[in-house]
């Protein structure tokens, strides 16, 4: 029980590290305009609007990156499988209050439902190796 919770804490803590890492790496590729700052809620949803669609795959692939981490994680921790599930079903759910918060175009909706799908294969793939 004490190793699942600390499975699902690490998963929240490598989930959300991963995520913002990649974010950067992204940035490195297509930089956000200059005078727009990160945490400007309103400056990004208007950037989102216009950003270039590899600009939105990396974000894409932060999001689901960092849940594959997360998963990945809380096999190294617990070998409970309910510990991914749990770390997935939150960042879907973070992941669809995202959507919901910025305006995004219709195809960037597809993310939300590769969340669990993400969390459980990075499980899986360290559970099966021991």
């Amino acid at each position: 029980m004490i190793r699942d919770v600390l499975a699902v804490i690490t998963g929240f803590i490598i989930g959300n590290i991963a995520i913002m890492s990649l974010h950067y790496v992204g940035m490195i590729f297509y930089p956000l305009p200059e005078g727009i700052n990160i945490s400007d809620i309103i400056a990004i949803a208007e950037y989102v609007k216009i950003a270039p669609l590899g600009a939105l795959l990396m974000v894409m692939f932060a999001h689901l990156g960092g849940t594959f981490l997360a998963g990945l994680s809380t096999a190294l921790v617990s070998k409970n499988i309910n510990t991914a599930y749990i770390v997935g079903g939150f960042f879907t759910l973070a992941g669809i209050y995202n959507l919901y918060v910025l305006p995004s175009p219709w195809w960037f909706n597809i993310e939300a439902i590769l969340y669990l799908p993400a969390a459980i294969y990075g499980f899986r793939l360290i559970v099966k190796r021991n």
